[in-house]
């Protein structure tokens, strides 16, 4: 393969390592986002509990108690979803990871490929000028050799 389209191929194995990157960060900060709003609802919903536990010591009605207690229930519901959310965001960051990992060893084991190219295409030059460079020294001493009489 020509040396050329090597090169194309790593600029195209590196856009695809970009793109694989920006999609993990992405999806980690989709996580983040997702992992802040749980804890903003699991702190909503003690600080709700604990209204309500001060409301109750002072005394509550049957249908207060009750919607506080449903609404309660709705935001465990609430946290139970948005806990199934962020192991679905998980997932998938374990998969964009893995993807961004496959693409960047493909680009490195092009580069490697080329700068073995490289490396062997200067060993063959020097060789040939190796090969010149004594062919010109045997040259030049049979040259200024004298001559059997």
């Amino acid at each position: 393969m020509a040396r050329q389209a090597l090169y194309l191929m790593v600029e195209q194995l590196q856009q695809k390592e970009q793109d694989a990157a920006k999609a993990l960060a992405e999806v980690q900060q989709q996580l983040r986002q997702f992992e802040g709003q749980l804890q903003h609802l699991e702190e909503y919903r003690r600080s709700y509990l604990e209204q309500a536990l001060a409301h109750g010591a002072d005394g509550l009605k049957a249908q207060s108690f009750h919607q506080y207690q449903m609404f309660i229930q709705k935001l465990e519901q609430a946290s139970v979803q948005q806990n199934h959310s962020i192991q679905q965001i998980r997932q998938n960051l374990s998969l964009c990871r893995k993807q961004w990992q496959e693409q960047r060893a493909k680009r490195r084991a092009m580069e490697l490929l080329i700068e073995k190219q490289v490396a062997e295409k200067e060993k063959a030059q020097l060789k040939a000028e190796q090969k010149l460079l004594d062919e010109y020294a045997l040259f030049a001493h049979f040259r200024n050799a004298d001559p059997i009489n």
